[in-house]
């Protein structure tokens, strides 16, 4: 028995938000870690996770992975500030 075209698109869609939320679960996470790092080391690793999150996210939303590398590198510390504001 073949699936309906909208549920087929539902369960897309219930798969997509899943994991667009794990990413961006993920960057509020080490943004925090990032803000209570005491060590060098520590912030690095923080910040290493979330540029990871970040890529993956503007991957997910349709970037090419050459592009995306780029724009992360460009990004990354106003993303990092600007979470830091909201939190």
């Amino acid at each position: 028995m073949n699936t309906p075209p909208f549920q087929t698109i539902a369960d897309q869609l219930l798969a997509d938000l899943k994991q667009e939320s794990q990413l961006v679960d993920l960057i509020i996470r080490s943004c925090i870690e990032y803000r209570w790092a005491i060590a060098e080391e520590e912030q690095e690793i923080a910040e290493a996770m979330i540029y990871n999150a970040f890529e993956a996210y503007v991957v997910a939303r349709g970037m090419p992975p050459q592009q995306a590398e780029g724009f992360c590198e460009r990004y990354l510390e106003t993303l990092i500030q600007t979470v830091q504001r909201i939190l």
